[in-house]
């Protein structure tokens, strides 16, 4: 249990709807209105969603490049993340997955998903980066941040994650962040100090229990609402 979990910097690894739906225990109420997918790489979840009769909106600054550069990030990125899930396999539960080469070939199928709806519609495609985002205040009922925050702590510091949070909170009535985890499967350092000030400040938030588990212990998200004006 004690190797360490190394990648590149962050990487275009995208999820599908289906995994966020799980990720952040979304229901009816919670895509009732405008979502924004922050640090959504090339996640499929929100042409999925607009497919579904939905309002998505993505956000990262990886979509200042085209897609076929965005491919080969992802080309690149693929045997540094096979080698760091074999390395620390044992950290996983794989009971959604079944295998890491079942895991890869869906990252693969959702890169191709979400470069044909980029192609289909790039005005869901913003070229943003947290912690400046470009939408006005309470632009989005909910905002979602998948496996960015927290994740990669050792990329982003603590002060990193207060501001990025804040944003989401002002861009949106309601924040949900998954993992709670760093790479290396432990809870983030930056969780407890990110809430303290959170909540100094007159934010809402708390953690909640999800349906869903790959790193083992990580089944919980952030939810975070703005101070009341």
């Amino acid at each position: 249990m004690n190797a360490k979990f190394e990648l590149p910097g962050i990487v275009p690894w995208g999820r599908t709807f289906k995994e966020y739906e799980a990720f952040f225990a979304l229901d009816a109420a919670a895509l009732a209105g405008p979502v924004l997918d922050a640090g959504a790489g090339p996640s499929s979840f929100t042409g999925e969603l607009c497919a579904r009769g939905g309002q998505g909106l993505a956000a990262d600054p990886l979509y200042a490049e085209a897609s076929a550069d965005i491919a080969a990030r992802f080309e690149a990125a693929r045997a540094p993340m096979r080698k760091a899930m074999r390395e620390a396999k044992e950290r996983f539960n794989w009971k959604t997955y079944g295998s890491e080469s079942a895991l890869e070939a869906l990252r693969a199928e959702t890169l191709q998903a979400f470069m044909a709806d980029r192609a289909r519609a790039p005005e869901r495609y913003i070229a943003a980066s947290l912690p400046k985002l470009p939408f006005a205040d309470g632009a989005f009922h909910l905002a979602l941040c998948s496996h960015l925050l927290f994740l990669y702590g050792d990329d982003l510091d603590a002060a990193f994650h207060l501001r990025a949070v804040k944003e989401l909170a002002r861009v949106a009535g309601e924040v949900r962040i998954f993992p709670l985890f760093n790479l290396d499967g432990r809870p983030s350092s930056h969780l407890p100090c990110v809430m303290k000030r959170l909540r100094l400040e007159g934010y809402v938030c708390e953690t909640v229990r999800v349906p869903f588990e790959f790193q083992l212990g990580a089944t919980q998200m952030l939810k975070v609402k703005g101070p009341a004006q």
